[in-house]
């Protein structure tokens, strides 16, 4: 029972819950997760049965081995291995059994040591890659099912800024043919190594390069059909998405971002509809932009209660099932995609005899279906839609004044609407979103 609220990875019987605000993550269910949605230094003392410190946390990968995948049962498919970096060593979990680590803190090039890591990247076949960022090189390791450990494998570059040499190497991310892509921070470009660690190209002028993402048609659970990365450059300040040439598709400023008079971006990832997730650890918030990098919404704030983080670093998703896990300096959190919104308008707001239709103008923070039901007095008048699919930012829906039996309303007086929200994966049967407004017929 402990282990599983360390880890949290264990999908249960569920039962439909509906949350209040804001709800763009939401917290899985109480019999998935034991209630415990964050793993602090005081929860991992009382489970391991020794002192844990989170601290200088930082990259995390969450993803599905093949050694530890039973392919005739979907039971396991949501336990996962977890890989982050915390204080100089790689932590990561052994199924649901233990938690174990690699390295100690070091300057130098000893293949067991590291100094101050910023990312770490891994595979489904037990490669593991990091990037040992002030020690100046990539280290590859592999797990060992067998042993349930990590093996040093290779290492690459040092000091300086030729092709085999890093300077500053921070984020990094895997693309579907095991290609490496490292954020070359102190040379100003992103650096391509293929799986044995030998360089394929360089992409240049890139200034100050920091989280990275690869969207891969090939990856598994990716809705969108295309091949590019989105990475945070110009000292935090801007978004960048490339082809895999380095030509420019979109950018986002941080001051486009609403609400916040400064923003530091710093890790990447996306979801399976291409949303891409951005850490702030100057504000303590995560970040929500679409496929496009338009910005949607921003979730948290700076504290240790429900919906709050504490300078989040690092975030993976595991694209199959809307898994998201958070690296903060004070440890991690759980959460599944979820979905927000709120009615913006309705227009006209008060209708007579004469008026033809009103228009509900809806705000959603993911793709999801709406199911929208118009009641007067607690009774019900018109059912206008049922899981109607409707894509993320404004969506406009007419409601041409009748009733279920195609008839005009004629009752003054004050009409509620109901609207019902469910992302279309993930947390859909679980969870639900409502929100409701008001109009009078005079």
């Amino acid at each position: 029972m402990k282990k599983i609220i360390v880890f949290i990875f264990i999908f249960c019987i569920f039962t439909t819950l509906i949350f209040a605000n804001p709800s763009t993550l939401i917290h899985p269910p109480f019999r998935h997760n034991m209630g415990f949605n964050k793993a602090n230094s005081a929860i991992a003392k009382m489970v391991l049965g020794k002192k844990i410190s989170f601290h200088r946390t930082s990259g995390i990968i969450a993803l599905k081995l093949l050694s530890e995948d039973d392919p005739d049962s979907r039971n396991d498919d949501a336990i996962l291995t977890i890989f982050g970096l915390n204080n100089h060593q790689l932590v990561y979990n052994v199924s649901t059994k233990q938690v174990k680590t690699f390295g100690k803190k070091g300057k130098g090039d000893e293949t067991n040591i590291l100094f101050y890591p910023q990312d770490v990247a891994a595979d489904k076949y037990g490669n593991v890659y990091i990037s040992d960022t002030y020690n100046f090189r990539i280290l590859k390791l592999r797990y060992d099912s067998l042993s349930d450990s990590l093996i040093f494998i290779s290492q690459f570059g040092e000091y300086g800024n030729d092709s085999f040499e890093v300077n500053l190497p921070s984020m990094m991310d895997l693309d579907s043919d095991g290609n490496l892509y490292i954020s070359d921070s102190g040379n100003n470009r992103i650096m391509v190594l293929d799986s044995i660690l030998k360089p394929l190209k360089i992409l240049k002028n890139i200034p100050n390069p920091g989280g990275i993402a690869i969207i891969d048609k090939k990856k598994k659970w990716c809705s969108i059909r295309e091949k590019a990365f989105i990475v945070v450059v110009s000292e935090s300040r801007k978004l960048l998405k490339l082809t895999l040439r380095g030509e420019i598709i979109a950018e986002q400023f941080a001051h486009n971002v609403t609400g916040f008079e400064n923003v530091s971006f710093n890790a990447i990832d996306y979801d399976y509809h291409g949303n891409v997730w951005v850490t702030d650890k100057l504000n303590s918030v995560i970040h929500k932009f679409d496929k496009n990098l338009k910005y949607i919404i921003s979730f948290g704030g700076e504290g240790f209660s429900k919906n709050q983080f504490y300078k989040p670093a690092g975030i993976s998703i595991f694209r199959k099932f809307g898994q998201v896990f958070i690296v903060e300096e004070t440890g991690f959190q759980y959460y599944w995609i979820g979905v927000d919104g709120w009615i913006e308008s309705i227009t006209p707001s008060t209708v007579n005899d004469s008026t033809p239709a009103i228009t509900i103008s809806l705000y959603t923070t993911e793709q999801c279906r709406v199911s929208i039901r118009i009641t007067k007095d607690n009774k019900e008048i018109r059912k206008l839609t049922k899981y109607l699919r409707r894509t993320i930012g404004m969506n406009h829906i007419i409601w041409d004044l009748k009733d279920n039996d195609g008839n005009d309303i004629v009752e003054k007086g004050e009409y509620k609407i109901e609207i019902i929200l469910e992302a279309l994966y993930s947390s859909r049967g679980f969870f639900e979103k409502k929100v409701e407004a008001f109009f009078e017929k005079i």
